[in-house]
């Protein structure tokens, strides 16, 4: 018989963000909290950033659900390499309690045994949510637009119709797009940008981020912005048009920050396109329907793209509390060990 906890604690360990969701057994959620955190800066910190978090819960009767990105960062020579590094930041941060990490096969190992097929546990933070998800809506498609990017999961009988279970298949078919609302490149969306009349082609530096778009276009606040932006400057409308305007080799002095309205909008709706074409990609194999689920901090760039492609909107407010939103994948990851915990699969 497996033990009972008390608590269980959801992880979902990224590359820039590290988030963490504390449930009770009967999936209240107690506590949630995240750190900006960008691991290939400082990868050693890793085991001071997991103190901070589980700083305020009670590990006396616990167990965790680790769920990881962080591993495709390229401090790590290979993806194995990151997801031993994390997992051994675990062990030694958290000695004695009950480590367990979803894999791709959508099961649920304990850390010490996962540390042998580490490429099992990559990239996996989609896995329990969009099986919270298929839970609630049967038949269907989860959106979820991130940060950093935009998964895509078809549904079918409550259970993942995906084809890709690592993300470079995931790549292929559609079900992840490289593309988020705050994080994303603009060189990645378009060569030519429009101003004043003209296209002006793209400078090829890193200069802006796409958060500099929808801030100035007053569709995020500052504390969105979950990221430093590319100059270290300020997290506001004249810093984002600041940045915005090196796109095209100008600079503050030479553009006001409302010229450069019609190019931010001309991004966004390049960066919508990009998740409409995986949309109708994920939609074209049989079986695979609406309605569409869509959440993240991009939500409103993935209910466009949905519209686009035809989809029904569900109300996802009866899906996910409000209160765990920011942290769903944690939270989701600490329910479905939860879950498992209380029902395990005969093997």
């Amino acid at each position: 018989m497996l033990k009972t906890y008390d608590v269980i604690v959801g992880w979902d360990i990224g590359g820039v963000q590290s988030k963490c969701a504390c449930i009770s057994g009967d999936f209240a959620l107690l506590s949630s909290k995240d750190m900006t955190f960008e691991i290939w800066r400082d990868p050693d910190k890793l085991s001071t950033v997991l103190e901070y978090l589980a700083s305020d819960i009670s590990l006396s009767n616990t167990a965790m659900a680790i769920t990881m990105t962080a591993e495709l960062s390229d401090c790590f020579a290979t993806k194995a390499e990151g997801v031993r590094f994390v997992l051994d930041a675990f062990i030694n941060t958290f000695p004695g309690i009950q480590l367990m990490c979803l894999g791709t096969d959508e099961r649920w190992v304990p850390a010490e045994k996962a540390m042998g097929d580490p490429i099992n546990l990559a990239a996996t933070n989609w896995i329990a949510a969009a099986r919270e998800i298929a839970r609630s809506i049967g038949d269907g498609i989860w959106i979820d637009v991130g940060s950093t990017t935009t998964d895509i999961i078809p549904i079918k009988e409550n259970a993942l119709y995906v084809r890709g279970r690592n993300d470079t298949d995931r790549l292929r078919f559609g079900e992840l797009v490289y593309t988020g609302l705050i994080r994303s490149n603009p060189n990645a969306l378009a060569s030519l940008l429009p101003f004043r009349g003209d296209w002006y082609r793209t400078s090829n530096e890193y200069f802006a981020v796409m958060g500099d778009c929808y801030l100035l276009l007053g569709e995020i606040d500052p504390k969105d912005y979950s990221c430093t932006p590319p100059d270290s400057g300020s997290v506001n409308a004249e810093g984002a048009a600041r940045r915005l305007a090196r796109l095209i080799c100008a600079d503050a002095s030479l553009i006001k920050p409302e010229d450069l309205l019609p190019l931010a909008g001309y991004l966004r709706e390049r960066q919508i396109g990009l998740i409409v074409d995986a949309l109708y990609q994920v939609c074209s194999q049989p079986h695979v329907k609406g309605p569409a689920a869509v959440t993240g901090a991009g939500q409103s760039l993935g209910i466009q793209a949905a519209l686009r492609a035809n989809l029904s909107i569900l109300n996802t407010e009866a899906i996910i509390p409000d209160v765990v939103k920011k942290h769903f994948p944690a939270y989701a990851a600490a329910k479905d060990l939860a879950i498992y915990l209380s029902c395990p699969p005969k093997s």
